[in-house]
């Protein structure tokens, strides 16, 4: 029977072997002490691994493959770097193997070493083409294990976020106000309207905005005028009149640029989350307050941040308007509690989280997860057919991690880098 050579891993990285009596190709004696730390990067499959051979302490790196003619179809026999290699792990073979040096390698060969179970047990698990492949062992993982998969998963997904805002703040120049106008737009977008709103943050005028702090009528015209609504107006309304005159005049000023207005959509969404009522929420955050990452960065608990947005005056105008051409009933402007949510989760934690990680501090890190362990489990379809199989979902880390664990893991069927799947095979 073959075997991937990422099983191998797996089998090796988690001692799912026998552990007793392992005897070399050429007869030495060997007790796996540390199988070494996971490597994958460029180089030896582990790294740092301690071995005892016939009785003598060895510290080195791993190498594994199915066959040990690998080692030589690889060109590691001609690699200086794989000279720290201790020992060869290979499925079968009978090859003798050479460093570049010139030293024969020890083989240690694993086909007689693993239970037929523990193969069996992997291969159901991979072959398995159910949407969660691991649901019919899910129920007999101890909860204290997913609980750890679950925290490993939440933490997996800031630093994942981590890395896009290295890549925002790289955009701009460093300007940590700049990211933090960028992911909350791209949060009051949501999905449908995400990107055309991070494209406007791009564009912003965000110096004149802070300049214009307090003039409701300027910063709004900023926002609509940069995003391209306020060319395509052709009403009547007092209001959207002021705005249109008010950026005109500073688009002549300033050189002002704008993105099409024909790229937002509002087609089969509600209402409330029209991006002309987002974009006025938005306009009325930067209206009252200059600085949003200084407020991030500076709160101690969410509830000091939504105190701030209670404070927004969002203007009278989209009490009886969702959208430009339509007036409605009358209705709240205010940030519900479901959208501070969804800002807090995908603007104010994963940069609190990214600051922290970018300066060094693990205070910021810590109190960026306790935030979003504060947060009520989400509700959507991954996070129910997840609860549906048997995993508990407490609270936002929780659901943020099922998110990361469907996009990172399950789609891509990664089952073996994953803990869960680890309990299932492990188990009797």
């Amino acid at each position: 029977m073959q075997i991937p050579e990422h099983v191998l891993h797996f089998i090796w990285r988690f001692r799912l072997f026998r552990q007793f009596g392992l005897v070399c190709r050429n007869g030495e004696r060997v007790e796996v002490v540390h199988p070494g730390n996971y490597n994958t990067d460029a180089g030896p499959d582990f790294l740092f691994a301690h071995l005892r051979i016939n009785g003598q302490d060895w510290y080195g790196h791993i190498e594994i493959h199915v066959q040990s003619s690998d080692w030589e179809l690889h060109g590691h026999d001609k690699n200086k770097s794989y000279n720290a290699v201790i020992l060869h792990v290979v499925w079968e073979g009978d090859k003798d193997c050479y460093l570049e040096d010139g030293a024969l390698l020890m083989s240690l060969g694993m086909k007689d070493l693993v239970e037929k179970s523990v193969l069996n047990k992997i291969d159901r698990l991979l072959q398995n083409n159910h949407w969660l492949p691991c649901s019919y062992g899910l129920n007999n993982v101890a909860e204290y294990q997913k609980i750890h998969v679950l925290n490993r998963m939440g933490i997996e997904r800031l630093e994942a976020r981590y890395e896009t805002i290295l890549g925002l703040l790289k955009l701009y120049r460093g300007d940590w106000e700049r990211v933090c106008l960028s992911l909350m737009a791209g949060a009051f977008g949501m999905k449908v309207n995400r990107q055309v709103f991070m494209d406007l943050s791009e564009i912003l005028s965000l110096k004149l905005i802070q300049k214009m702090k307090g003039n409701s009528e300027t910063v709004q015209a900023i926002f609509f005028g940069q995003a391209g609504f306020l060319k395509t107006y052709r009403g009547e309304d007092p209001y959207l009149l002021k705005l249109v005159d008010r950026y005109s005049y500073l688009q002549r000023i300033h050189s002002l640029n704008e993105i099409s207005g024909f790229q937002w959509k509002f087609m089969r969404m509600r209402p409330f989350n029209f991006p002309t009522l987002k974009l006025a929420q938005l306009a009325a955050m930067y209206c009252k307050f200059s600085s949003w990452f200084s407020l991030v960065v500076g709160a101690l608990s969410l509830d000091e941040l939504k105190a701030c947005l209670r404070e927004l005056e969002v203007p009278e105008f989209w009490e009886t308007h969702f959208h430009f051409e339509k007036e409605t009933s009358s209705h709240s402007t205010a940030i519900t509690e479901q959208s501070f949510h969804l800002l807090a989760i995908n603007s104010f934690i994963p940069l609190l989280f990214a600051y922290g990680k970018y300066v060094g501090d693990q205070n910021y890190m810590d109190r960026a997860i306790s935030w979003l362990e504060s947060l009520k489990a989400e509700n959507n379809s991954v996070s129910r057919r997840y609860k549906r199989y048997g995993l508990t979902l407490c609270n936002a880390l929780e659901t943020q991690a099922v998110l990361h664990m469907r996009s990172t893991y399950c789609d891509p069927k990664l089952c073996l880098e994953c803990g869960i799947a680890l309990a299932i095979i492990k188990r009797d």
